[in-house]
């Protein structure tokens, strides 16, 4: 088995990408993987007229260089593994494609707007036209929120490759589509094109969210009982660090962000 361990980025990078890139230069080198960075590749960026940049960590469906690979895992540059992590993600049994869900966003977004119109009236309404277009029904979890899968961490198969390389519509395609029903650009970029296309598709494996778990802020009424989602737990792998200005923390912050408790995060 070949495997790979993919991060990209677009212009320079911050101290927080190059820490992350570090530590999972080390993790391929321990399980046995190749790493690969890309720094502003323009390889989905050319089959997009705006907002190109978002797709690109979708190079895998492009790219036939990443055909080479069994499996291609490819993980944000705000994401850091843990310390002294021994379990290898390429050892978990995928089908297609592999993401892990987002379980705290079906009651955050019921609660709130996240930025300018990402809400659940809106979630209802991008799965309504995906249902309309594609002919699929994107799955709920067990309160009756539409799942959220995030493109923090995705993990290819070859199969998964090939696959979106015949069946995935165009991006532009799809863009230009949910523009039409009225939706806002989160709606419109890669994790929900990607969502859409593997829900439609696709056989997928919802990975254990130990394989990304999120810490973030949190706005709105749920905000009032803590002002911090913090989903690590005893199966944390990844942790994907999405707070304000995280992508300049230091190494030191980053580390105890994804290893220790809150009191030893050290952010203001």
């Amino acid at each position: 088995m070949k495997n790979l361990i993919y991060q990209v980025w677009a212009g320079e990078m911050r101290p927080g990408c190059r820490y992350s890139e570090k530590l999972f230069r080390e993790y391929a080198q321990k399980n046995g993987a190749d790493y690969r960075l890309d720094i502003s590749p323009n390889i989905a960026s050319k089959f997009v007229r705006k907002d190109g940049m978002y797709f690109e960590w979708l190079n895998p469906m492009l790219d036939d260089s990443f055909l080479e690979y069994d499996k291609v895992c490819v993980i944000d540059l705000d994401v850091y593994p843990v310390e002294n992590l021994s379990a290898n993600i390429f050892d978990v049994p995928i089908k297609d494609f592999g993401i892990c869900t987002e379980p705290f966003q079906g009651k955050y977004r019921e609660s709130t707007t996240i930025g300018k119109n990402i809400n659940k009236k809106n979630d209802e309404r991008w799965a309504r036209a995906v249902k309309s277009k594609y002919g699929a029904t994107m799955p709920r979890d067990a309160d009756g929120h539409l799942k959220v899968y995030n493109a923090g961490m995705v993990m290819f198969t070859k199969k998964g490759m090939q696959l979106a390389r015949e069946k995935f519509v165009p991006f532009q395609e799809y863009q230009n589509y949910i523009r039409s029903c009225g939706l806002g650009r989160f709606y419109s970029v890669d994790q929900n094109y990607f969502h859409a296309m593997m829900v439609t598709h696709s056989e997928y494996t919802e990975m254990d969210n130990g394989w990304n778990n999120y810490v973030h802020g949190v706005r709105g009424p749920l905000a009032s009982q803590d002002p911090v989602h913090d989903s690590r737990n005893a199966s944390t792998k990844f942790v994907h660090v999405q707070l304000s200005s995280a992508d300049y923390f230091s190494d030191e912050q980053l580390y105890h962000i994804t290893n220790s408790e809150r009191s030893k995060w050290k952010v203001g």
